[in-house]
């Protein structure tokens, strides 16, 4: 009884206690609940701004890709040029 109303709660016999006691145990586990929750959402979070990264990434990739394209074509037009040159030089 004396630490009950050490913690500002009056004593009114064992049930109060219990009602007390689950009042504790209901807040607690609140709020370990609602640290988990943190948790996953920085989880969350983080998993997100990867998936952002690999997406840029996913797009640079692309990129590159149709850049490497563009550059063999490019090669091989100057291949062709080059050719159609050289036939010219012989028919003149």
């Amino acid at each position: 009884m004396i630490y009950l109303t050490a913690i500002g709660l009056t004593a009114g016999g064992s049930s109060t206690v219990h009602i007390y006691t689950q009042t504790i145990h209901r807040t607690t586990q609140s709020t370990q609940t609602i640290h988990r929750t943190t948790q996953l959402t920085q989880t969350i979070h983080r998993t997100t701004q990867s998936t952002q990264t690999i997406h840029r990434t996913t797009q640079l990739t692309q990129t590159i890709h149709r850049t490497t394209q563009l550059t063999q074509t490019i090669h091989r037009t100057t291949q062709s040029t080059k050719t159609i040159h050289r036939t010219t030089q012989f028919t003149n």
